[in-house]
């Protein structure tokens, strides 16, 4: 017999009303027939922390005085009881993080403390820490009277962080409570650090604290709840039951936008955890300074999409009530949610079933650290996984620390290919996993800094991975300075299908000048800076021979590694030929042919699914033409478009399900031709 499952552990739409404290005598009748109106079946409504949305009897909480507009007197209550009398989920949103005068004055040792010994005030109210005794103790009663008194059905925590930065964006440093150097130093042996600096080996020890200590409270809290309610989920980063991410954008975030964020979250998760439920929350105003204008139906539309193609659950947020929400969102939030709704026996267990892994490190995010990481660690991340996706290549994104889990436990073995984006540091098991993952007929590519330094963050210059084409690092040029109008000369059309034989292609940032191992092949000859300037001395520069790409056969499987950042480059020029040389190296070392063929634009990503037990193939189409630069425009209808996709001769039948027809279906040996009339913002192809 099946067990029955949890409401959350089927597929869900959540819509959040992010209410002000004069929200509280919101009509919840109204509120809940415009959230079941737009597909939702979940309300994330505001209940306790900073504002009390029900009648606290905590001396610690503070209720809303709106709530006297009410002839309960209680949000909560009311809200509860028309939800659940119209088949609605509530989540429970409570806000630790802040706190008014009259408490902290009452209760200093709760509150944040900075380097000049002053509390952290902003909009009248304290920030509170983390390690001090109102997250660590008196949560837990907040969390004990709702659940004393209310039937919610789920509970997640805003800014479940250390606030080092407010919500101006200002950086006010690291805490310096009491709290937090007793415990740093019990727990580290060192001095707690006052600033952010990435070369004090106390700084790195204070990031891996805070993880430390939000993940041990979050654990805390949920085994607290399930311990009272089975029932009833803890929705957050750290060891939740469902995982839930904020898709959001801000006016001063720098180009190129990172306009696949939403599914970047979604399908990292989903790899990293994939017997948990993922959910996405989509902010629907511009920025934190902006909360009353509108975001972008474009943008909305495409991270809804996002989430949905990775078989997540999709969210969108106001602040205030829906009544004064913008029409717009209002009805791309519906469209969106009512398809999800109607055709959820598709995403019902639906799988991300993709041959290839993107490895993605924080470890050797905190190697760089500050500016460096941004540069060298998540641009080299991006431009990769902006390349697959415009070679529509189907990928997922593992993190370096579940390698050995992932390769235990089979989940690394389904991979035709993994992709390292200069992850630079890997400690001797990852190492070992690398290389069994290779010899066992896996293929791998990876860029720049990868392998060079162990796991005490030291470089070493006689490389580990055995698997890799490169031997040792004998020399490493890097910065403007020594970089600016160096190039690569192809030597190997193989190495990019459809350029000339001249092609110089532009090298900037970094170069490592690599020892090839005995058998290992190398192309793409490195030419150091040549003058650029005037054009009568545009000449010169030295053909040291260096390869920029070595080729590696190694047992049953193949590397290519390219000793410069690949990625990193392609997300910051744009430049095509960077992106076709990714994929050019990533069919180098597949054991086989793509999981897809595409005839379309770059603009259109794909992401194949599974649905176990139904012997479903689902392919998702998103298409990205209306985006350009900081502006979302409706997309262009694609038209005629063609999937070539290897499958067993057990496929009958190709539906669409969006636009609700049958499809034009071939075979040709032990491959399916799909042909698909339109494309909008988006098709899920269904194979049966």
């Amino acid at each position: 017999m099946v067990a029955e499952r949890y409401w959350w552990q089927r597929p869900f739409r959540v819509f959040q009303t992010n209410l002000r404290e004069i929200d509280a005598g919101l009509d919840e009748r109204q509120v809940v027939a415009a959230i079941s109106g737009m597909g939702a079946d979940t309300w994330l409504l505001n209940t306790g922390g900073i504002v009390s949305f029900y009648p606290s009897k905590l001396p610690f909480q503070q209720p809303s005085p709106w709530l006297k507009s009410r002839a309960s007197g209680d949000l909560i209550g009311d809200a509860l009881t028309e939800a659940h009398r119209r088949g609605i989920s509530v989540i429970s949103r409570i806000d630790f993080s802040k706190t008014n005068a009259t408490i902290a004055e009452a209760n200093p040792d709760w509150c944040f403390v900075g380097a000049d010994g002053k509390p952290q005030v902003y909009n009248g109210l304290f920030s509170t820490c983390p390690s001090g005794p109102y997250y660590q103790e008196k949560s837990f009663e907040v969390i004990g009277e709702i659940l004393d008194r209310y039937e919610v059905d789920g509970f997640f925590f805003n800014w479940f962080n250390f606030s080092q930065r407010d919500y101006s964006g200002r950086n006010r440093g690291i805490c310096q409570c009491y709290n937090c150097r007793q415990r740093f130093s019990e727990q580290t042996g060192m001095r707690l650090p006052s600033v952010e600096d990435w070369s004090d080996p106390a700084y790195t020890a204070w990031t891996e604290f805070t993880r430390r200590t939000l993940t041990d409270l979050a654990e805390r809290i949920r085994a607290f709840i399930n311990g009272r309610r089975p029932e009833v989920p803890l929705m957050l980063r750290q060891s939740p039951d469902v995982i839930m991410h904020e898709a959001n954008n801000a006016i001063d975030r720098p180009q190129p936008l990172w306009v696949t964020s939403a599914g970047d979250m979604a399908r990292h998760s989903r790899t990293d955890h994939p017997g948990k439920p993922v959910w996405v929350n989509t902010v629907t105003f511009i920025d934190l300074p902006y909360r009353f204008t509108a975001e972008q139906p474009g943008l909305i539309g495409l991270e809804l999409v996002q989430t949905i193609a990775q078989g997540a659950n999709p969210s969108s947020y106001i602040i205030g009530t829906p009544d004064r929400a913008d029409q717009r969102i209002l009805d791309t939030t519906a469209r969106l949610f009512g398809y999800h709704r109607d055709h959820a026996e598709f995403y019902d267990g639906l799988t991300p079933a993709s041959k290839v892994a993107i490895i993605r490190s924080s470890r050797t995010a905190e190697l760089y650290g500050g500016a460096e990481q941004e540069r060298k660690v998540h641009d080299e991340y991006r431009g990769v996984y902006r390349a697959l996706l415009e070679s529509h290549i189907p990928f997922d994104v593992l993190s370096d620390s579940l390698l050995a889990e992932a390769a235990s436990d089979g989940r690394l073995g389904r991979y035709d290919a993994l992709v390292l984006p200069n992850i630079a540091v890997l400690d001797a098991e990852q190492i070992n996993v690398l290389d069994t993952y290779v010899a066992d007929g896996g293929g791998l590519v990876a860029t720049y800094d990868t392998g060079v330094f162990d796991e005490t963050s030291r470089e070493i210059p006689e490389l580990r991975m055995r698997s890799l084409g490169a031997a040792r690092i004998q020399f490493r040029r890097e910065g403007t300075d020594t970089m600016r109008s160096s190039y690569l000369t192809l030597t190997d059309p193989a190495d990019l299908p459809g350029a000339g034989r001249n092609t110089q292609l532009a090298v900037e940032d970094a170069f490592l000048y690599a020892q090839p191992r005995p058998d290992a092949t190398g192309s793409m000859s490195y030419r150091s800076p040549t003058p650029y300037g005037p054009p009568e001395k545009c000449y010169g520069g030295v053909d040291t021979g260096y390869p920029g790409q070595l080729t590696y056969c190694y047992g049953r499987g193949r590397t290519v590694y390219l000793p410069w950042p690949a990625g990193g480059l392609y997300y910051r020029i744009g430049l095509a030929d960077y992106r076709e040389l990714l994929a050019a190296a990533l069919d180098k070392v597949l054991p086989g042919r793509r999981q897809v063929y595409l005839d379309a634009p770059p603009q259109v990503e794909v992401c194949v699914g599974t649905q176990p037990g139904t012997g479903r193939t689902l392919i998702h189409l998103i298409n990205y033409t209306g985006y350009q630069g900081r502006a979302f425009y409706d997309p262009i209808e694609l038209r005629d478009i063609r999937l070539d996709i290897p499958q067993p001769a057990t496929v009958t039948s190709a539906r669409a399900i969006r636009a609700g027809t049958e499809l034009e279906m071939s075979r040709a040996e032990d491959t399916v031709s799909v042909r698909l009339p339109r494309l909008g913002l988006f098709e899920l192809i269904v194979l049966d």
